[in-house]
């Protein structure tokens, strides 16, 4: 086994296979309210915030109620799936599972809220895995800046030069590495159209655990 102190991991589309929902949340929330969504209305939603989503889905399908209510249909479709629908990518309990048993430190970073993934994690019986827990909202500092990943590193008392993150993102990827944490690329078919560029920043590119698993536990 690679010898290292800690790994951080991502949760959407580097652990949990939940990027889908993400992209078709809008759609099936429209379609809640017996509305037929766009082609692609996903991936147009993809790079806004939440309030911005809604203003779109207002004034496109000419919604009359107030966006904190299609906020929270939407986040209400999010939340019902995480907590019965959503699982781990394929290896990836296996991978945590090893690496808890090896003695690493594990935290979990995520921009998801804690309400939101807690259900899908007890119904996976995966809580038990991470020692450390950090989401957006918590923290306030989000994964664009390294000062996430140095405070990570203070509260698992591990050095970035001996810490792996696991990421499908490519920004998130680039903020590891600039704080001097060696990075593990999980393929995610969302983060597709930036596979080269993140080939090229990573430590390591994975497409799959059972190549992460023969990197990490194989030598």
């Amino acid at each position: 086994m690679i010898d290292f102190t800690a790994a951080i991991f991502d949760l959407d589309g580097t652990l949990l296979d939940s990027m889908p929902l993400w992209l078709n949340c809008a759609e099936r929330y429209l379609s809640s309210l017996g509305l037929e969504p766009e082609k692609d209305l996903g991936k147009k939603l993809f790079s806004m915030n939440m309030k911005e989503g809604a203003d779109y889905l207002k004034n496109k399908y000419n919604l009359t109620f107030s966006n904190q209510k299609i906020c929270d249909g939407v986040n209400q479709v999010i939340a019902i799936n995480y907590k019965e629908e959503i699982q781990f990518k394929p290896g990836a309990k296996e991978f945590l599972h090893k690496l808890k048993e090896s003695g690493t430190k594990i935290a979990l970073c995520t921009n998801t809220d804690r309400v939101i993934f807690t259900p899908a994690l007890e119904r996976l019986n995966a809580l038990k895995y991470f020692n450390f827990i950090f989401t957006a909202s918590e923290t306030g500092i989000s994964k664009s800046k390294p000062e996430i990943f140095y405070k990570i590193c203070l509260e698992m008392e591990a050095e970035p030069g001996n810490t792996w993150i696991f990421e499908d993102s490519l920004y998130a990827l680039q903020t590891a590495r600039e704080a001097g944490i060696k990075t593990c690329a999980i393929y995610d078919e969302t983060s597709e159209t930036d596979a080269e560029e993140i080939k090229q920043i990573s430590s390591v590119y994975c497409k799959n655990y059972k190549e992460a698993e023969n990197y990490f536990f194989g030598r």
